[in-house]
């Protein structure tokens, strides 16, 4: 099976080069590379990258730098492996990471879709590699006895993984390997930043879909995570919100009750996670978020809520006349 990495980058020439490297040292030889330099300054030129006498590495640019979802999109139409897989340009493969995954195929050619499981390493990899440890057992616990193992490889149900993912997108989920052929039912990404993340849902739904066991993806935690930021945390609440209104329009949730009625339980979550982090803030507080945050039902920790929210904004209120 030929399978295309494809690798975006956006100035990061060393590291794009060690992202290479680890591709030509894969224990598998049916490889090509689509590096899409998404408007990097100056711009990567074919003589930045490793030589390339069999001539497998393909360099394709954005003139301006359009974001890592339009720069996949470019490299996925770009493919012509049979398989697609993809590397971000600060990250490395395993050097059995594309053997691997052309034996799961192979071994079970019902399977369109492979998510790869990731390997942190760096200054901050062991905070990571909990972290991520600990969101696996909670997807794959939801799962529970509903798994099926064989060869290294976790069978997964559509539904099930879908519901599953609502909760939390581990890293693995995030890496994935997909059949050309498949890309047709799935499409290209539609958003940037976090948005990207509705993507994994389309696959979920639309995928024949397994989870290689082995950490074959290299993950680099060297001070990246946007996390720690408060700006970036409640960007990444207010996208979840737009993400999981948008799911609901999917035809796979639309048309299935209990898919329905779990992403509108969940966007409920997200609209009161977004109401609490405001009040924790010391934020205007958004009310339209708590009351939307009701939409399965009135439960204590909405009045609760509310009740703080309220006694907060009259104590300010107070303040504010004895200041005039």
């Amino acid at each position: 099976m030929q399978i295309t990495v494809v690798i975006t980058t956006h100035d990061r020439p060393a590291l794009l080069r060690e992202a290479i490297a680890s591709v030509e040292a894969q224990h598998f030889d049916e490889w090509d590379i689509v590096v899409v330099d998404d408007g990097s300054t100056p711009a990567v030129m074919q003589g930045h990258l490793p030589g390339d006498p069999a001539g497998r590495i393909r360099l394709l640019r954005h003139g301006a730098a359009q974001g890592p979802s339009a720069a996949r999109n470019t490299g996925m139409q770009a493919a012509t492996g049979e398989a697609i897989t993809f590397l971000d340009d600060d990250d490395l493969l395993d050097a059995d990471a594309l053997a691997k995954i052309d034996a799961a195929f192979r071994d079970d050619a019902s399977l369109n879709c492979l998510f790869v499981n990731v390997e942190p390493f760096g200054s901050d990899a062991e905070g990571t590699r909990y972290n991520q440890k600990q969101a696996m057992s909670r997807v794959l616990g939801t799962m529970g006895e509903h798994l099926e193992t064989a060869e290294g490889v976790i069978r997964l149900h559509p539904d099930l993984l879908f519901a599953a993912l609502l909760e939390r997108i581990p890293m693995a989920f995030q890496r994935v390997a997909i059949k050309r052929a498949q890309l047709q039912k799935v499409g290209l990404y539609r958003g940037e930043g976090f948005e990207d993340l509705e993507w994994y849902y389309r696959v979920a739904l639309r995928c024949v879909s397994g989870l290689l066991v082995m950490p074959c993806y290299r993950v680099r935690c060297e001070g990246q995570s946007y996390f720690s930021r408060p700006e970036e945390k409640q960007r990444l609440i207010d996208t979840i919100i737009r993400i999981r209104k948008g799911l609901l329009s999917l035809d796979e949730v639309a048309a299935t009750p209990l898919l329905k009625r779990m992403t509108t339980a969940s966007l409920a979550s997200a609209h009161f996670n977004r109401a609490y982090y405001a009040y924790q803030n010391g934020q205007p507080f958004p009310w339209r978020n708590l009351f939307d945050s009701t939409v399965d039902g009135l439960y204590w920790h909405h009045v609760s809520l509310a009740g703080k929210a309220l006694k907060n904004h009259i104590r300010k209120a107070v303040t504010r006349r004895r200041e005039c």
